[in-house]
C-alpha cells in the first residue's frame, strides 16, 4: 500500500462517525476557511466540529 492510502485510512481510523451535513458558504468564506484548516494542517470538518460544540457550549453554559 501507498504511503498516501496508507495515511488516508490512519486518518479515517481517527474520526468518529459522523452524519453528513451539506452548507453553502460564499466564495469568499469557503476560500477563507480552506487556508485557515491548512494553515493549521487540519482539516475543513475538524475547525467546522470544533466551531460548533464550542458554540454548543456556551450556549449551555449561559
Amino acid at each position: 500500500m501507498k504511503t498516501k492510502d496508507m495515511n488516508a485510512l490512519l486518518r479515517r481510523g481517527r474520526r468518529s462517525r459522523a452524519e453528513r451535513l451539506t452548507v453553502d458558504l460564499p466564495t469568499g468564506t469557503l476560500v477563507a476557511l480552506k487556508i485557515h484548516a491548512a494553515q493549521r494542517e487540519t482539516t475543513i470538518r475538524e475547525v467546522v466540529t470544533r466551531l460548533v460544540l464550542t458554540a454548543l457550549n456556551e450556549r449551555t453554559s449561559i
